[in-house]
């Protein structure tokens, strides 16, 4: 059930969003029963973090922080940045150009967070610079990631197969299966390189999702994170088939949840406002938006589909 608090500051949220619609509708009426029967409401937000990149986990001042955290907060999942950067070392060609492999480090990462009571939420990211179209394709973050798409689509499977098996190897399908699988971070701004860059995004999407599904039906995979007010996420009905290519040839089992993400400051447009009050409940800097079933999203969105703006924080220092 939903708590007693939150319940008066949905109402109270809603309520002022209605004002603004009133404002820009006024022959618009909205019934609200506050007696019907209510639904549990998950606060994804406060069980996950947001900590930088993937090889910050193996210093032991982050790992005492996630101790110290755990004890205060008992978060459940850490989400990161650039499991596939070059520093952490997963892919590698040998002097014939063949794929080299070692998850060395990402055991070591893995390991850790699993030894203090948490999970990994799996960011897949970013470009071995080998397997990338442009090496040079360098973000302005200080860490150089790479934003470039693969060289080649079948060697980035072949990626993908081999760090999804691992993981069910080291750690078991039942463990692995509780884990959440995102593909890329951003892939609407400069953090993704491709050309076109939605309808390239939508490709990588597809192949990513396919490859961790044939390794296990039952690993969890979603993305890509991004804020809640981008135009990739707010759209109506004319936007079909751009929304059902990212879910690829309408497989929506294969496509359950989205990772997303408000800045404190953001400026929400009045189309903004209207485009999300039908469709999704909002708490905090970060929270939990459940998609609701109405007339714009019931096409698409089916049962079940949740967009989960998880951590507490999105940056570390």
């Amino acid at each position: 059930m939903l708590r007693r608090g939150s319940w008066h500051c949905c109402v109270f949220a809603l309520s002022i969003l209605l004002t603004s619609t009133a404002n820009v509708n006024g022959q618009e009426r909205v019934e609200i029963d506050a007696q019907a029967q209510a639904t549990p409401f998950p606060h994804f937000w406060e069980r996950m973090f947001g900590s930088g990149r993937a090889i910050l986990t193996l210093r032991e001042s982050y790992r005492e922080d996630v101790r110290a955290v755990k004890q205060v907060a008992d978060f459940r999942y850490v989400r990161f940045h650039a499991i596939f950067h070059d520093e952490v070392g997963v892919y590698n060609e040998d002097e014939h150009g063949n794929p080299v492999y070692n998850f060395s480090y990402v055991d070591q990462i893995y390991d850790g967070l699993l030894k203090n009571g948490v999970r990994p939420f799996v960011e897949i990211s970013f470009m071995p610079k080998k397997l990338a179209f442009n090496p040079d394709a360098l973000h302005p973050f200080w860490y150089k990631q790479n934003v470039s798409p693969p060289k080649s689509m079948e060697r980035w499977d072949d990626l993908i197969k081999h760090f999804a098996q691992h993981l069910v190897d080291r750690y078991g399908i039942s463990e692995v299966s509780q884990w959440y699988f995102e593909v890329w971070n951003e892939p609407n701004i400069d953090f993704w390189g491709g050309i076109p860059r939605q309808r390239s995004y939508f490709d990588l999407y597809a192949h990513t999702a396919r490859d961790l599904k044939s390794v296990s039906p039952q690993l969890r995979v979603g993305g890509p994170r991004m804020r809640i007010t981008s135009r990739w996420i707010l759209f109506r009905r004319t936007d079909t088939p751009t929304i059902r290519c990212w879910i690829y040839s309408g497989r929506k089992k294969r496509f359950r949840w989205m990772s997303a993400y408000a800045e404190r400051s953001e400026k929400w447009s009045t189309r903004s406002k209207l485009l999300l009050l039908p469709t999704f409940l909002c708490f905090g800097r970060s929270g939990m938006y459940r998609a609701r079933r109405n007339r714009e999203t019931q096409p698409l969105w089916g049962r079940g589909l949740r967009i989960r703006c998880a951590s507490a924080t999105d940056w570390s220092t």
